[in-house]
């Protein structure tokens, strides 16, 4: 006959086969809660970042694409032009394929929009140029990879207006030579009259 186990030893046999699992249970608390200050901190700090137009080292690529739009609102292009291709590169590191568009469709939209400044100046047809060809550029590969983005159509006409793509040809094996001017341009009226600046993602 099997004897009776009392209730005092039954409970002391019942803590010692619990005890893991309760230990367990606290550490998966304690590891979940130390992931949400964590979470909850890293919004934060981003947070600050990005209201304060800066990116600390390993900033997070929304952080980055802040940075950059704050750069470019403060019209400092080459610093913005640089953030903008960190931003892409980050983003597509992570795979965040709408980042990375938004930052090489800004970064289209601020060459335009350069183009369209400098465009007036004496001498500087080539510079203006080779800013509307950049922005085209960054059009295309943009409706490439999303044809129904309106916003990169119409600008992309709008470069178009002011720098049309011509047939290419071998000049060279002609024994000809080309050379950009201020007459390149189709019309110096053209580039004043254009209706504000191209539409953005910012």
């Amino acid at each position: 006959m099997v004897p009776l186990m009392s209730s005092a030893t039954l409970g002391r046999s019942l803590r010692r086969q619990t005890a893991p699992l309760l230990y367990l249970l606290a550490a998966a608390a304690t590891a979940a809660c130390v992931h949400a200050l964590w979470q909850g901190w890293r919004a934060y700090d981003a947070n600050r970042q990005i209201r304060a137009g800066i990116a600390d080292a390993g900033a997070p690529p929304m952080v980055l694409f802040a940075r950059a739009v704050a750069l470019d609102g403060k019209r400092d292009n080459d610093a913005a032009l640089a953030a903008y291709s960190e931003v892409e590169s980050q983003a597509t590191l992570r795979d965040d394929e709408v980042l990375a568009r938004a930052a090489r469709v800004n970064a289209a939209n601020l060459y335009l929009r350069r183009a369209i400044e400098v465009a007036t100046g004496e001498g500087a047809a080539a510079r203006a140029i080779t800013l509307v060809e950049l922005a085209k550029t960054g059009y295309r590969r943009a409706l490439r990879e999303q044809p129904d983005d309106w916003g990169s159509r119409f600008n992309l006409e709008l470069a178009q207006v002011l720098v049309p793509d011509y047939e290419v040809r071998n000049w060279r094996k002609e024994g000809k030579e080309t050379k950009v001017d201020d007459d390149a341009l189709p019309d110096k009226a053209a580039w004043t009259e254009m209706v504000g600046a191209p539409r953005g993602m910012h």
